[in-house]
């Protein structure tokens, strides 16, 4: 099996095993930690195991779908090598891989010239949507180019493709409190505290999320999808060497998976940002404040303030401490806040969730569209 369908690895930073899907210090299942986990005895770590087989099922259909929906690369072997190839009977362009020689039409026609961002920039978002009840909710992935600021990838955890029982999210009617305490070094360190009282890491209780009876589809686990979403962007971007996540465990655990080789190499930076900005027109330096050590991990954050706007920073990978200042989730915080000013997003809550994921591509497509043209005419 390809390591673009690896899960089931070690995922600390620093272990020969990172990312590597056999090993002899590898044993499983353990329960120590009171779920089935793979224990990495070089490192000691125990992630969760998933369904292997059915998780490779969907990711290998995510994937297709993908591709053949965008162009952007094989929908058969995942190459990004590919030629135009003429054109339908209705004028459409064709694409042909250069690796396997597979012939489609892309549904899209999609400029697929796309530049490799210097550091991606990913953050979640809960969406409402119309379900089998009131107050469904989907979970979305929005990953940005950090300098350009246009999207370059977006995910829910709804698919179109059948899934095994394990990959579906299971709502246990206790969702995790949002936290907005004033104190953003306490909120950091809230939020750690959640991770340790999920029965697994990567266990969110985010919402309830069912779909209306009979509805095809289905509502993925937010591990899944993030493990989908990160594996898309690194068949398109695989020598991207700097990602920002905002603060949630598993987001970590997929980035670093997915270019494992990289940070196996230490040629990687992995940070984690929670924001408090209440003036984002701010231009003037950031002040470095301090360093506190929280979670699990005890992971070392950094303080920085800019008058009034706080932001705390960690390194997951060994990166480069000097750069903290200047990384941020702008690019999300500036999007963001233009969808939430787009009607057709605010009635998402009277919509699917098949629909719902329409939309949000189409308006992701139209913020890009937007940020083009305006850069043109500078």
């Amino acid at each position: 099996m390809s390591t673009l369908f690896t899960i089931n690895t070690c995922k600390t930073f620093g272990c020969r095993n990172l990312g590597r899907p056999t090993s002899s210090d590898y044993s499983w299942p353990d329960y120590r930690l009171g779920y089935p986990a793979l224990h990495c005895r070089a490192c000691g770590s125990y992630p969760p195991l998933f369904d292997e087989q059915k998780y490779s099922e969907w990711l290998s259909a995510h994937l297709t779908s993908y591709a053949a929906e965008r162009g952007l690369f094989c929908p058969v072997c995942y190459c990004k090598e590919t030629i135009c190839y003429g054109h339908n009977p209705q004028g459409t362009q064709r694409i042909q891989c250069r690796a396997c020689k597979k012939v489609w039409t892309p549904k899209q026609q999609l400029r697929r010239e796309m530049v490799s961002p210097e550091r991606i920039e990913t953050v979640s978002l809960i969406v409402p949507f119309q379900g089998n009840s009131a107050e469904q909710k989907l979970y979305v992935l929005l990953s940005f180019d950090a300098t350009r600021g246009n999207i370059l990838h977006l995910s829910t955890n709804f698919t179109q493709h059948q899934i095994g029982e394990t990959l579906h999210y299971r709502w246990r009617g206790n969702i995790e409190p949002d936290l907005h305490h004033s104190d953003i070094v306490k909120r950091v360190d809230m939020r750690e505290t959640q991770f340790l009282r999920r029965s697994q890491f990567d266990e969110i209780q985010y919402g309830s999320a069912v779909l209306k009876r009979n509805a095809k589809g289905a509502i993925l686990r937010p591990v899944i999808a993030a493990h989908g979403h990160f594996r898309v962007l690194n068949i398109l971007f695989p020598e991207v060497k700097t990602h920002v996540i905002s603060h949630e465990c598993f987001l970590r655990g997929a980035t670093i998976t997915a270019w494992a080789e990289l940070f196996r190499q230490r040629q990687s930076e992995l940070w984690f940002i929670e924001e408090d900005i209440s003036d984002s027109d701010d231009n003037k330096p950031w002040s470095f404040q301090g360093t506190t050590y929280h979670g699990w991990w005890k992971n070392q954050w950094q303080l920085w303030i800019q008058e009034k706007n706080r932001k705390m920073v960690c390194s997951l990978a060994g990166g480069d401490n000097s750069n903290a200042q200047t990384l941020s989730l702008a690019a999300s915080r500036l999007y963001i806040h233009w969808l939430y000013k787009q009607t057709t997003f605010t009635h998402s809550a009277q919509l699917s969730a098949g629909r719902v994921t329409q939309i949000l591509h189409s308006l992701a497509q139209s913020y890009n569209y937007e940020r083009t043209v305006t850069h043109s005419g500078d």
